[in-house]
């Protein structure tokens, strides 16, 4: 049995979990000093606390459970109570966290947040007046803490939330819908790996702290994804940003140069009279009609993973297509209108919304430019587009007149 070798293993697993709430204390305070803290960032801080609550109960099982402190019937129920009490709640709360983290709105609607949680408060509910019934666990007349008939079900109940979210998250990392979000979605599917697979090993060698281990694991890894969507993304529009555009067009102008890449296609738009929106409804329905952009641009390349989408910089939006096909190009501009226009009418906006596109290739293996000058080449495009509109538009109104 491992657990006849660690000996005197009290000092070793608390210096363990000490360590271990040292790295979670210093993701906290890096979450919570953030200058631009989100929703999701602000309940990342709140889940830290809770493992960080967690790890502590844990390091005071083991002084019970390792006789540093004396033990009485009294203390071994209070401290396993609180202990699986914990670690019920940290299952609940990190699951919650992963649904936020991926955008799920439903679970923020107080019917839905309280059904998912009925699970853990009866599990909490059992494991508090386990005394009583001694189905879960109990203290026998030699003041031995046993197992009771209904232990793997707590376990179960306290696994269970991570891994339904994770089952969820590779599940949907596999739609094609959601190509763009891939990533995310395989860093909320490994989370259990460590967190649930350490957790398990612990319950059979319950004097090593494993679990400790795979959870700052797991928390580590999500916040190091948490962190690059946090560099990478627009904080408005949740799309990428402009660092994260120069990136991968370095990526793929180079491999066009070198390779048989496929042909690039860049595409800019801007939205029409933007200015005049802001002046007449207000910066906050200006950013809603960015928002609005931002959902059809995500509808229309998220389905194909040789598209690429990012805001620029105020209205200006960046497609990348991977094709040699012109035609997939005039496609996606006719399908950003169309799904512009009743994208407009489903959220009620108060003002008529449209886009000029402007596009360039960049051609493999014969183009030298940079990606400055394919933008300022797309750009001229755009608007050349854009006074056509204007054109059409008065046109329109004088006959009107």
């Amino acid at each position: 049995m491992i657990n006849d070798l660690v000996g005197d293993y009290a000092f070793y697993y608390i210096e363990a979990n000490v360590f271990c709430i040292l790295i979670l204390l210093i993701l906290y305070f890096k979450t919570s000093h953030s200058v631009d803290r989100q929703r999701r960032q602000m309940f990342f801080g709140e889940t830290l606390a809770t493992a960080m609550v967690y790890l502590t109960t844990d390091m005071f099982w083991v002084l019970v459970d390792s006789g540093r402190i004396m033990t009485t019937p009294f203390l071994l129920y209070l401290t396993n109570i609180i202990y699986y009490w914990a670690a019920a709640t940290m299952s609940y709360v990190v699951s919650y966290f992963m649904l936020l983290y991926e955008g799920n709105k439903k679970i923020e609607e107080p019917g839905v947040h309280l059904l998912t949680a009925i699970p853990c408060i009866l599990n909490i509910a059992a494991t508090v007046t386990t005394p009583i019934h001694k189905m879960y666990i109990y203290v026998d007349g030699n003041g031995e803490l046993v197992l009771g008939p209904l232990y793997p079900l707590l376990i179960l109940l306290i696994i269970a939330y991570p891994i339904a979210v994770a089952v969820r998250a590779i599940y949907k990392s596999l739609l094609k819908e959601n190509y763009a979000k891939r990533n995310m979605y395989k860093a909320i599917g490994i989370f259990p790996v460590f967190s649930v697979g350490l957790g398990i090993v612990q319950v059979f060698h319950t004097r090593i702290p494993f679990l400790c281990f795979g959870l700052t694991i797991a928390l580590l890894l999500i916040y190091i994804e948490f962190t690059n969507d946090l560099v990478s993304l627009d904080p408005l529009t949740k799309l990428n940003n402009r660092n994260e555009l120069y990136r991968f067009m370095t990526v793929k102008m180079n491999a066009a140069r070198n390779s048989g890449a496929p042909g690039l296609y860049l595409m800019i738009m801007d939205i029409d009279r933007f200015k005049k929106i802001n002046d007449t409804y207000g910066h906050n329905e200006g950013d809603h009609a960015l928002k609005v952009l931002a959902k059809v641009l995500k509808k229309v390349c998220s389905y194909e993973p040789n598209r690429f989408v990012a805001r620029f910089g105020g209205d200006e939006f960046i497609v990348v297509v991977e094709t040699a096909d012109k035609h997939e190009v005039e496609r996606i501009s006719e399908e950003i209108h169309t799904i512009l226009r009743k994208a407009i009418s489903a959220e009620q906006l108060p003002f008529s919304m449209d886009v000029s596109i402007g596009w360039t290739r960049y051609v493999k293996s014969s183009d030298k430019v940079s990606l400055n000058a394919l933008i300022e080449r797309a750009d001229a495009m755009l608007y050349e587009e854009k006074k056509t509109n204007h054109g059409k538009m008065k046109k329109s109104l004088e006959m009107v007149s």
